[in-house]
């Protein structure tokens, strides 16, 4: 098994139609910020490579950076911890107050599976997920999105647009494309996919390839 970089996933995913952040690959602070001349802060920096699958597991990530004092001491700090060399990947920062997961992976009796529920950092802790076989309908795609338990989320929510569903719907779309195009793919994961003003943004991603 092989694992594509975060930004490589999301390339990827992105050429099928996927909503991704604004984002590029710099290797030390200065490169950092120039490169956010064009993406406007705020912005976060995360380390990227295919060797870093979990980035929280290696403090991997500095988030809120607002001008470039704070870019280029995230950028110097995360090359020190983790050596230099290594790529790092800044994005525009996306706000909202809704996550979700979905994912792609071939199960080894059905075949291809589409999975959504919510996610960042309830993934785990509400196990709020449900899952189809591929290939699906939109009408299919459109259930499983409706059958999370918690679906006050799709809805306005504290001061939020209400989710975009068709543009949620084209997202699942995008990941379940991708896979099955893909015959390499294993898995797919994103998590988490931001609804900001009511569109889903795919704000990080990873690719298994067997």
């Amino acid at each position: 098994m092989a694992a594509l970089s975060e930004f490589d996933s999301k390339k990827l995913l992105s050429d099928y139609g996927l909503a991704i952040t604004k984002e590029t690959i710099v290797k030390n602070s200065l490169d950092g910020i120039v490169a956010v001349e064009t993406l406007g802060y705020p912005v976060v920096a995360k380390l990227c490579g295919q060797e870093i699958q979990h980035k929280t597991d290696v403090d991997g990530i500095r988030l809120n950076l607002r001008n470039s004092k704070d870019l280029e001491k995230a950028i110097d700090e995360l090359l020190e911890k983790n050596g230099e060399g290594q790529e790092i990947l800044i994005a525009q920062q996306v706000s909202g107050k809704r996550e979700f997961i979905a994912g792609y992976h071939i199960d080894p009796d059905f075949g291809p599976v589409l999975m959504f529920g919510v996610g960042g950092i309830f993934t785990e802790a509400l196990s709020d997920v449900n899952f189809r076989l591929l290939p699906s309908s939109r009408e299919t795609i459109g259930d499983l999105i409706f059958e999370i338990k918690s679906q006050s989320l799709l809805g306005e929510f504290r001061g939020e647009d209400a989710v975009a569903i068709d543009d949620l719907i084209d997202a699942l779309e995008a990941i379940a494309k991708c896979g099955i195009d893909n015959s390499k793919i294993s898995s797919i994961d994103v998590n988490p996919i931001i609804i900001s003003k009511g569109k889903p943004i795919a704000v990080d991603a990873l690719v298994i390839m067997s």
